[in-house]
């Protein structure tokens, strides 16, 4: 997979089959092809396993954007050029990690809870404590 002269670093390159069929899965964004896109990989670990570590990025909005992206850590500072990443295993299973598309309006409403309508809230709260 890695050259032995890499130490780590890759050049981008078109995804796999097997990662483009689990970005097309996951939701493209309406008229992406997998084909188009880039990825850049590092070795890694997850869970004490040996890893790939990846992320997919369209060239033409890196370009657009005028930033350089030549290793995998070049878009820790451009983390909305990253349409997808995750790891690939050892056996080749791809695992995409999830991305907060949404943004925080796709987040739930908080509001407080009315005390006087849970009254034995207390015994749950402070187990410890006798509550007489």
């Amino acid at each position: 997979m890695f050259s032995l002269f890499s130490f780590g670093k890759s050049q981008s390159h078109q995804p796999t089959a097997a990662i483009a069929r689990a970005m097309t899965t996951d939701g493209l964004p309406p008229g992406m092809d997998p084909a188009t896109l880039s990825v850049l990989q590092q070795n890694g670990s997850y869970s004490g396993r040996k890893v790939s570590y990846f992320r997919v990025f369209d060239p033409v909005r890196v370009s657009e954007r005028s930033v350089k992206v030549n290793e995998y850590a070049d878009l820790d500072t451009h983390p909305e050029l990253v349409l997808g990443s995750g790891h690939v295993e050892q056996n080749g299973a791809v695992v995409l990690t999830r991305q907060d598309r949404a943004g925080a309006a796709g987040a739930f409403a908080r509001s407080e809870a009315v005390r006087a309508d849970h009254g034995d809230d207390e015994r749950y709260v402070f187990p410890d404590d006798k509550v007489t």
